[in-house]
């Protein structure tokens, strides 16, 4: 049995501002990530990234400063998931 995905939505900031992070984890480990700041939209996953500024996280979603108000459903992430996948390959 396969450990079950959660989905996360977060403030986040970068070298070009303030913005959202959205990560999908199987436990303990984020498999698939979207940033988005201000006309930015880039993903990343374990097969590559959009833009090589934004590579998947590699720390354990443990460490990360998220509770039950940063949850998202499956559906919220997949929707945000294919918009960064449509605009940045």
């Amino acid at each position: 049995m396969s450990t079950p995905r959660k989905h996360y939505k977060h403030p986040a900031e970068s070298e070009i501002g303030n913005g959202t992070i959205y990560l999908e984890a199987q436990g303990d480990v984020i498999v698939r990530q979207v940033e988005s700041y201000r006309s930015v939209l880039v993903w990343a996953d374990k097969t590559g990234q959009a833009d090589e500024r934004f590579p998947l996280s590699d720390q354990p979603l443990s460490w990360l400063d998220l509770d039950s108000d940063d949850a998202i459903t499956a559906s919220q992430f997949e929707a945000v998931w294919k918009q960064a996948k449509a605009v940045s390959g």
